[in-house]
């Protein structure tokens, strides 16, 4: 028996209902009143944006009184919500049970269903929907569903509302990068994979970036062919090393072809599939290789392409370069470390401001500002030590520093210790899989402080999540040798 087939038709049912109510996006507001331009009104705090950060920083301000209104163009909750974390993860999951049933307990021929799969996906949404705007609504937000562009530093104007603020928060987000290559509009993105009703047969992932990485893994578990073109020499070059080349093994062994030093340069429709021609030198040593001489043209074959090759933030439209608000290096809104920019009025956070693109990030941003325009002076999160996950299978879970990042900051390697442990969990042992699972200390070897955790394992990004306090603190690895240890966990290979 299947998933779909053993899942109550009463429960599927009503998963489909709740995908297609739609969402409360306008909130009841007052205080409107007729001008020469339109309706008028007056507001401390104007949000564009109702993602992560926006949501977060709306809510806040509001709790101390001032008066908010939030604009969102979109389905509320941002990318996070509707294109990003929350449905990706809840693939994942089908996408783990797909493996279990179709390994572990191969003999009843069951399967997740992708297109089941979606539909919980879209329940889910329309559930946070809903579930934020009540919140919103309770807090005293104003939600404005429309396209906003900000005319003045105090002036933000949607459809034909005009709203005077005395603070503009900009929290638009990002979106993905597109192929800057010949034919690059064939290749669809990750937003467009939270579409799909049906999967193709076969897929070509470009990038090497923690999305195209965990748009590979997932796709693999429900049973689709990948092949992955990254650019550089390696996976995820933001994280430690040996972890990044761990999990390039454990793709492989689950199927997923990787194709390294590989630079697209065109993509063409023939036939009903999409041919990815990408030159690769001869230090390609993922699956698909460099043999045959350096800078030959090669040329992979699928039903779909998609494009992983990052996100930008997006803020151009809004107005703002007329205002003197100025570009950062990497694209995003120049601010301060109060998070205002050039225009003393106007703030920006999140994915729409250049550095760290996480989604607690971003939400520990908005309360801070929050605080510090409309009540106490908040206590400022630590940016330092943030933790990160990547969701593929086996999963990645990070903190703090890499080894290379370490002895950059030291001066010298020696004045680094790292510690690895490799070992087969009992849940790869009970599904009859030698994948083995990898931890990763990376200690200061005269205090024996330690500066990063990195796990590879399916429990990564909780365990590494708690770890995180840890590292907050100054724990040291004699702390973690004399902690006893909760048997049998994974954790447990975190204390020797």
């Amino acid at each position: 028996m299947t998933k779909r087939q053993a899942k109550p038709a009463s429960e599927r049912q009503s998963a489909r209902r709740a995908t297609s109510e739609r969402a409360i996006e306008r909130v009841p507001r007052g205080g409107k009143r007729k001008g020469k331009g339109g309706v008028q009104r007056e507001a401390d705090f104007v949000v564009i944006g109702a993602g992560s950060g926006g949501v977060a920083a709306a809510r806040r301000a509001a709790a101390h009184g001032a008066r908010v209104v939030l604009i969102e163009r979109d389905a509320i909750g941002g990318t996070c919500v509707n294109r990003g974390c929350v449905p990706k993860k809840m693939l994942s999951y089908g996408g783990t049970l797909a493996a279990i049933l179709s390994g572990c307990l191969s003999h009843t021929g069951g399967h997740e269903d992708w297109s089941d799969a979606i539909v919980r996906v879209n329940a889910e949404m329309a559930r946070l929907h809903v579930a934020y705007t009540h919140r919103l609504q309770d807090a005293g937000v104003e939600l404005l569903h429309g396209e906003a562009t900000v005319t003045a530093p105090d002036q933000v104007q949607v459809g034909a509302e005009t709203i005077h603020a005395r603070r503009i928060l900009v929290a638009t987000g990002a979106r993905p990068q597109t192929l800057p290559v010949p034919g690059g509009e064939l290749a669809g993105t990750s937003d467009d994979v939270f579409t799909w009703q049906s999967l193709p047969a076969s897929v070509v992932v470009i990038g090497g970036g923690y999305i195209a990485v965990e748009l590979a893994s997932i796709l693999s578990r429900y049973g689709v062919k990948v092949e992955v073109l990254v650019r550089e020499s390696r996976l995820l070059e933001r994280f430690d090393h040996e972890i990044a080349a761990a999990l390039a093994e454990a793709l492989a062994a689950k199927g997923v072809r990787l194709h390294f030093h590989a630079e697209v340069t065109l993509l063409n429709q023939a036939n009903g599939a999409i041919d990815v021609c990408y030159r690769q030198d001869g230090n390609g040593n993922g699956n698909g290789g460099g043999e045959g001489g350096k800078d030959r043209i090669h040329t992979v074959r699928a039903q779909a392409a998609l494009a992983a090759i990052g996100r930008e933030p997006q803020w151009e439209g809004l107005g703002l370069a007329a205002l003197g608000v100025e570009k950062a290096e990497k694209g995003g809104i120049r601010v301060d470390r109060s998070f205002r920019s050039r225009v003393r009025s106007i703030h920006a956070i999140g994915d729409a401001i250049d550095g760290l693109h996480l989604t607690p990030v971003a939400a520990a941003q908005g309360r801070w500002l929050a605080d510090r325009l409309f009540g106490r002076r908040g206590d400022r999160a630590d940016f330092d030590t943030v933790p990160t996950a990547v969701f593929c299978d086996p999963a990645i879970g990070s903190v703090g520093l890499t080894e290379h990042q370490a002895i950059e900051a030291a001066g010298k390697a020696e004045r680094i210790e790292s510690v690895v442990r490799r070992f087969v969990s009992l849940e790869n042992r009970f599904a009859g899989s030698e994948q083995a699972s990898m931890v990763k200390l990376v200690v200061n070897a005269r205090s024996g402080r330690v500066l990063g955790a990195h796990m590879m394992d399916n429990a990564a990004p909780e365990i590494i999540q708690a770890l995180a306090v840890a590292l907050r603190l100054g724990v040291k690895l004699s702390h973690l040798r004399t902690t006893v240890q909760l048997h049998p966990t994974v954790a447990e290979e975190l204390f020797g």
